[in-house]
């Protein structure tokens, strides 16, 4: 795609060792860097890249949060960020740039330790920023809007700091689709799904999976006592929230799942935790707002269920996945 660096994150630590070795061959021209990526040596894998222009030191690394370690597989392991980082910011530069797959909160914590970084972009939080954020000293950017924009950032060498810095918006109209880069987006959107149904099938074939304990009952179990709730709930997006997924074929998608199913992990519930083992919490059901009925089943004559409020919902109807959403007239839609 003519990026100049690429900063493996969170998903190249799930697929694990054996994919990111195939990287290199796929680079080119550009230069794979991760700072603090420990264990066995991965060839092509840089720790960081100066870039040269008009006699200034470009520096350029990126960090990974050593919580994402446990994703990893492959004996792949994440080094202490903070030591990795000022190690690396001693190289000779005129600017430094760090890719942080941080959580914002994180990412502004271990800023405020670090002395010497002039931009810092958030490779893993989604969101975009509205307003310029400095921690510290750092210009601290975020355009993970699920593709739709594309930073743009000018900066002064002089005065050190950005005067221009914005977001240009991604979409079919302003921009026609390559063809090439489609093609290979297709291809891989095959692979992941493959990939995402061998591990379900793993899942299924593990005894232990089927075991699955979880205080969320699922639909069927409320329907005998509230039959006008479930039928009315029927008539709503919620009801079919995982056939969406399935006509784009992205049902064992774990980034998509959660807001197509009900109590997801991912949300810190103990709901549904994926396709094989709790199928029975598919779409957006009755508990995904009440919350879980496994002790309101067993004595249902005592209070049960969540206050239903705008923060049950933004888990989901985020500004970027749903901006028109408006709690007091979406609410309407699944009144009963």
């Amino acid at each position: 795609m003519g990026a100049d660096i690429f900063t493996p994150g969170a998903q190249e630590l799930i697929y694990g060792r054996k994919m990111m070795l195939t990287l290199e061959g796929y680079a080119g021209n550009s230069t794979i860097i991760c700072g603090n990526l420990g264990g066995k040596p991965i060839p092509g894998f840089k720790t960081h890249k100066i870039i040269t222009i008009s006699g200034q030191k470009i520096l350029i690394t990126s960090i990974i949060d050593q919580k994402l370690e446990k994703k990893a597989i492959h004996g792949l392991k994440v080094k202490d960020p903070l030591a990795s980082l000022n190690r690396i910011l001693k190289i000779p530069h005129d600017l430094a740039i760090v890719v942080f797959h941080f959580s914002d909160k994180r990412a502004r914590s271990l800023l405020e330790q670090t002395q010497g970084i002039d931009i810092a972009i958030l490779g893993t939080q989604r969101g975009t920023m509205i307003k310029d954020k400095i921690v510290n000293g750092a210009l601290l950017v975020k355009n993970n809007n699920h593709g739709k924009t594309m930073g743009y950032l000018d900066w002064d060498f002089t005065t050190k700091t950005a005067t221009d810095n914005k977001l240009l918006q991604i979409n079919k109209d302003t921009y026609a689709a390559d063809k090439t880069a489609a093609a290979l987006v297709d291809k891989h959107e095959k692979w992941l799904r493959e990939h995402y149904i061998k591990l379900e099938k793993e899942k299924v074939e593990n005894a232990s999976t089927k075991e699955t304990k979880t205080p969320y009952v699922g639909n069927t179990e409320c329907v005998g006592c509230h039959p006008q709730i479930a039928a009315s709930w029927k008539k709503t997006r919620h009801a079919n929230a995982f056939a969406t997924l399935q006509k784009k074929c992205k049902e064992y998608c774990p980034d998509c799942l959660p807001c197509h199913s009900t109590g997801s992990y991912a949300h810190d519930k103990k709901g549904f935790s994926s396709p094989a083992t709790t199928p029975h919490l598919f779409n957006v059901q009755c508990e995904e707002c009440h919350g879980a009925a496994q002790e309101h089943i067993k004595k249902p004559d005592q209070p049960y269920g969540n206050t239903i409020n705008a923060g049950v919902c933004i888990l989901c109807h985020t500004t970027n996945t749903d901006p028109d959403f408006s709690f007091p007239e979406d609410k309407k839609l699944i009144a009963h």
